[in-house]
């Protein structure tokens, strides 16, 4: 990493507290004031990669932390940031070689442990993918938090408890609605819906406003999938457990009810 001066160093830190409080607009102006100062400058570049990460686009993240490495090659921090992108968008072997990188620069990174623990756990290495979460963890214990393990039993009953705390009327028009839990989303599903591999869960079937009594196939009984391993490394104690669980269900009976994404974020169930 190159050296950075004291000003920008404290401008760096301003960015960064705003982006962290989820003041992107502030942030936004800040850093686009310093990418005109400072044209060359990776740190500001990877900034505005994470404030573009906080709000969900992923894509222009990834156009930034690429232009952060062209600028900075010999930074860790830049392979490791996009690592964490490219997992998100499924392009693993991509997300590999960033983390391989990462460590090679810089071998307590603790981002890319973390998202070395995720590659581990995404090919069926959990007890590799524990380490690499501790290590992760004891290098960055506030950034890089344990995620929380139950067995099924215990993730089954949370999700009992989670669908007793959604409201009545969510409910009743539920009966139909089939809940199937596995580790994670099959690799294939995600490839070919283009969706990340660290969803929590997903909706397979006909939405109420696409069912029809003319239809046989709009009939056969929706499905929720639930994904054990990616709700639990959002979590870190039981009741984190049932509380996104619960978020996870609502988001996926708002696609039975025919709610598109756009509507589910306005109800802050994104």
């Amino acid at each position: 990493m190159a050296e950075v001066s004291n000003e920008l160093q404290s401008q760096l830190d301003s960015a960064y507290e705003m982006i962290a409080a989820d003041e992107i607009d502030q942030a936004w102006v800040l850093l686009g004031r310093l990418e005109q100062e400072f044209p060359d400058s990776a740190e500001v570049m990877a900034l505005m990669g994470d404030a573009a990460l906080r709000v969900g686009d992923v894509d222009y993240a990834v156009e930034l932390y690429d232009r952060a490495v062209e600028l900075d090659p010999e930074w860790s921090d830049a392979y490791s940031a996009r690592a964490n992108c490219l997992l998100e968008e499924n392009q693993i072997e991509e997300a590999q070689s960033d983390v391989e990188r990462a460590l090679e620069l810089d071998p307590e990174n603790p981002e890319a442990h973390y998202v070395r623990a995720v590659l581990l756990e995404m090919d069926g290495r959990i007890r590799q993918a524990d380490n690499a979460y501790r290590h992760a963890h004891r290098l960055d214990p506030e950034g890089c938090p344990l995620p929380i393990r139950v067995t099924r039993k215990v993730f089954d009953a949370a999700v009992k408890k989670a669908m007793a705390l959604l409201p009545d009327e969510f409910r009743k028009r539920m009966e139909d609605v089939e809940i199937f839990v596995s580790d994670l989303p099959d690799t294939k599903m995600t490839e070919e819906s283009n969706l990340s591999p660290l969803i929590m869960g997903a909706f397979d079937g006909y939405s109420i406003t696409e069912r029809t009594g003319s239809d046989p196939w709009t009939q056969i009984p929706p499905k929720i999938h639930l994904y054990q391993k990616n709700i639990e490394r959002q979590c870190q104690d039981k009741d984190e457990l049932v509380k996104e669980i619960e978020i996870t269900l609502l988001h996926e009976v708002g696609h039975y009810f025919g709610l598109e994404d756009d509507d589910l974020e306005r109800l802050d169930l994104a």
